[in-house]
C-alpha cells in the first residue's frame, strides 16, 4: 500500500496555470477563459492594491499602496485625480521587483495575447485594455502600455468605439508616450494631426518640449493626473540637464529651494548624479565664482 505524502502541496498562483499562446498554450483562446483570467487577474490587482479609488471622471486609480516600497520621486503634482500625493510621488523603474507585480504583468500579457490570437474586438476586448493601459503606466512598463495602446487605436476602437471621454484620455497618454519617452515629437504631432486632437495641457507639453521650457513643463506638469505625471517623468532627466545649461550660463548664484523645485530633485542628488561643480553657501548654491580683478 502506497504511503500517502507528508509534502505539503505546491500553492500554484491562479495566474500561473496558463501559459502564453505564442507558446502553444491554447487555454486562453476560449472567450470564457478570457473572462475568468481578467477576473483573476482583477483580483490579484485589488489584492496587492488595497480598495479602489475613483476621481473625478470615475476612473480607478489603486496602485499606491503596492509601490510605495519601490523607488520614490520627491516632488508631487497637485492632487487631481483622487490618489493621495501628500508626500512622494510614486515612481517605479523597475515594477519587476515588487512581489507579485511581475506575475501580474505577465498576467496581462497572456490575456493580451489571447486576444489578439482570437481576434476578439467586442466591448471586453476594448476594457481589458483600457485596464491594462492604465495599470502599466502606473508601473512604467512601456511594454505593455505601448503596444496596447497601439491596438486599441488600430483595431479595437474601430469595432467598439471609444467615447469621447475615452478618446481624449488614451490619445492624450499615446502623445505623452511619443513626446516624452521616445521622444519623438514629429510622431507625436502626426498622430495629433490625424485624430485631429486638441487640449490646452497637451500642447503645453509638447511646446515646452520643443522650445526646452521648464517653467511652463513643471506648469503643466502640476496640473496633471497620475497617469500624465508617470509619463511626463520620463522626459524629467532631459529638462532637468536643460534647466542646469540655462541656469550655468545665465546666473552666479541661486537659492537652494528654487534650483530644487525647477529641476524636482534635491541638492544632494542634484550634486550627485549630475557630477556639478556648483557649491552650497547656507541656503544658496553658487553656479559660478565672480573673477578677481
Amino acid at each position: 500500500m502506497e504511503r500517502p505524502s507528508r509534502l505539503k502541496p505546491a500553492v500554484v498562483d491562479p495566474l500561473d496555470k496558463v501559459g502564453f499562446v505564442s507558446k502553444g498554450d491554447k487555454s486562453l483562446l476560449d472567450h470564457t477563459a478570457q473572462e475568468g483570467y481578467f477576473d483573476a487577474i482583477k483580483t490579484q490587482y485589488h489584492t496587492l492594491t488595497g480598495p479602489p479609488v475613483t476621481n473625478n471622471d470615475g476612473c480607478e486609480n489603486t496602485l499606491a499602496s503596492a509601490l510605495e516600497s519601490l523607488s520614490l520621486h520627491q516632488y508631487a503634482p497637485g492632487d487631481r485625480s483622487g490618489f493621495k500625493t501628500n508626500g512622494p510621488f510614486l515612481a517605479v523603474s523597475t515594477a519587476a521587483t515588487a512581489p507579485g507585480l511581475s506575475t501580474l504583468l505577465l498576467a496581462m500579457r497572456k490575456l493580451r495575447e489571447a486576444i489578439v490570437a482570437s481576434a476578439r474586438n467586442d466591448a471586453f476586448a476594448k476594457n481589458v485594455y483600457i485596464f491594462i493601459i492604465r495599470t502599466t503606466i502606473l508601473l512604467r512598463h512601456p511594454e505593455s502600455y505601448h503596444p496596447a495602446i497601439l491596438h486599441l487605436f488600430r483595431r479595437l476602437q474601430l469595432a467598439s468605439p471609444l467615447n469621447d471621454v475615452e478618446k481624449k484620455e488614451f490619445l492624450g497618454y499615446w502623445l505623452l508616450d511619443l513626446a516624452c519617452r521616445q521622444q519623438n515629437l514629429a510622431s507625436a504631432f502626426r498622430v495629433r494631426n490625424f485624430y485631429r486632437y486638441r487640449t490646452e495641457k497637451v500642447d503645453m507639453i509638447l511646446s515646452a518640449l520643443i522650445h526646452g521650457n521648464w517653467v511652463i513643463f513643471g506648469l503643466a506638469k502640476r496640473s496633471a493626473d497620475v497617469y500624465e505625471t508617470s509619463l511626463m517623468q520620463c522626459a524629467d532627466d532631459r529638462m532637468a540637464n536643460h534647466t542646469m545649461q540655462c541656469m550655468g550660463k545665465s546666473y552666479l548664484s541661486l537659492p537652494k529651494e528654487y534650483v530644487e523645485r525647477c529641476t524636482g530633485l534635491r541638492w544632494g542628488e542634484l550634486k550627485e548624479q549630475k557630477k556639478l561643480s556648483w557649491t552650497l553657501d547656507g541656503g544658496t548654491i553658487v553656479i559660478r565664482q565672480m573673477k578677481k580683478r
